[in-house]
C-alpha cells in the first residue's frame, strides 16, 4: 500500500472514531480505542493530532476544541500535551457534524468528486490526487465509477493539451442553443472552468464570430490531430470580447430566482419583498437565448426592466419552440 494510501486509509477512521467517543463521554484509553478500529495507536493519535490542530486554529481561544487529549487523573483541569497524552474525549454533542461527514448530499458528494476529477484534468501527473479519486470512487461508486466525469475530465485534459500545442481537434458536438449535433475542427485557443463547467474557447474564425465557445459536457468525440494552428495575434482581445457579459435588470417571483442564477455568470439583488426581487444579471452570448430560458422558467410574472430590446426575449424564445415542435 502507498504511503498516500495508508493515510487515507487511517483518514477514514476518524468519523468511526468520533462516533464511539460520542458514546463514552468520559472518553477512551488511545490504545483501546486504536485497537477497535484496527488501526496502530500512533497512526490514531497522528490523524487526531491534525484534527485537533485545525480546531484550534479555527475556533482560537473562543471555544474549547471538538477533540480533548487528557489524563484521568487531572479531570477537568486536565492540560495534558496532546503530543504524548493517553486518553481522548470529544467535547461537543454533535462531532460528527464539526466534522461535516454527517451533512453532505449525494449532490455535493457528485460535485466534490466532480470538482476533483475537473483538477486531475489539468494536474494529469498528481499521483496523489489520482490515489484520492480512486479511494473517493470505489467509496461512492462500488460497481462502476461515474462515466460521465470522468468522460468529461478525459475531455478537458485533451482539449488542454492541445491548447498547449497548437493542435486542431476534431469534435463532434451536441449544439446548445440549436437542434442537432455535428462535426467540426476546432483551434482551441484556452480551456476554461465555468459553473457550467469545462468550456474550450476556439477559432477558427467564421461569418458568425471570430471565437466560439463549446462547452465539455457537449462533445461526444474528441480526437487530436497531427494538425498545429497559429493563435492570432489579438487573441487576448477575442477572448476578453467573447466573455463579456451584458447586463440586464429584470424582476422574477422570489421562488423563480433560482431560474436567472442557472443562466447568468452573476447577480446581484437589487430590491425584494415576499413575492417578488428585482435583479441585476450579466449574461454572456447569446443573450437572448439565455435571457429568454430564465424568463420562461420564472413564468408569466417576470419581466425585463433593461435593456428595452430584450424584454421580448422570453416571448420570442416560446415561439420559436412551439413552432419547433408544431403547435403554431
Amino acid at each position: 500500500m502507498s504511503r498516500v494510501a495508508a493515510y487515507a486509509q487511517r483518514l477514514a477512521a476518524l468519523p468511526r472514531a468520533l462516533a464511539i467517543l460520542e458514546l463514552h463521554p468520559a472518553g477512551l484509553p488511545l490504545a483501546d480505542l486504536a485497537g477497535e478500529l484496527a488501526v496502530l495507536p500512533e497512526d490514531l493519535r497522528e490523524v487526531f493530532m491534525a484534527y485537533y490542530l485545525a480546531d484550534l486554529v479555527e475556533l482560537g481561544s473562543f471555544e474549547q476544541p471538538v477533540v480533548e487529549f487528557f489524563a484521568p487523573e487531572a479531570g477537568d483541569a486536565s492540560d495534558e500535551d496532546p503530543a504524548t497524552a493517553q486518553w481522548v474525549r470529544v467535547v461537543t454533542q454533535d462531532p460528527e457534524r464539526e466534522l461535516g461527514v454527517d451533512h453532505l448530499s449525494a449532490e455535493q458528494l457528485g460535485r466534490l468528486f466532480e470538482a476533483g476529477t475537473d483538477l486531475q484534468a489539468l494536474e494529469p501527473g498528481n499521483e496523489t490526487l489520482r490515489c484520492a479519486l480512486d479511494s473517493f470512487q470505489a467509496a461512492l461508486w462500488p460497481a462502476e465509477g461515474p462515466a460521465g466525469a470522468e468522460w468529461r475530465a478525459s475531455t478537458a485534459q485533451q482539449l488542454h493539451q492541445a491548447a498547449q500545442d497548437r493542435r486542431r481537434v476534431r469534435i463532434t458536438y451536441v449544439r446548445q442553443w440549436h437542434p442537432g449535433s455535428g462535426e467540426r475542427v476546432i483551434e482551441p485557443y484556452r480551456l476554461v472552468r465555468t459553473r457550467r463547467g469545462w468550456e474550450v474557447d476556439a477559432g477558427p474564425a467564421d461569418d458568425i464570430a471570430p471565437v466560439r465557445t463549446f462547452l465539455v459536457s457537449g462533445i461526444q468525440t474528441c480526437e487530436v490531430l497531427d494538425e498545429s494552428f497559429a493563435v492570432p495575434l489579438d487573441v487576448d482581445a477575442l477572448l476578453v470580447a467573447q466573455r463579456a457579459p451584458v447586463t440586464v435588470e429584470l424582476v422574477v417571483p422570489q421562488e423563480r430566482r433560482w431560474a436567472v442564477d442557472r443562466y447568468a455568470e452573476s447577480v446581484t439583488v437589487l430590491a425584494d419583498d415576499e413575492e417578488s426581487v428585482s435583479l441585476r444579471a450579466d449574461l454572456l452570448p447569446p443573450v437572448e437565448q439565455r435571457l429568454g430560458l430564465a424568463l420562461l422558467l420564472c413564468g408569466p410574472d417576470a419581466f425585463v426592466v433593461a435593456p428595452r430590446a430584450l424584454e421580448d426575449s422570453g416571448a420570442h424564445l416560446a415561439t420559436r419552440l412551439l413552432s419547433h415542435h408544431g403547435y403554431i
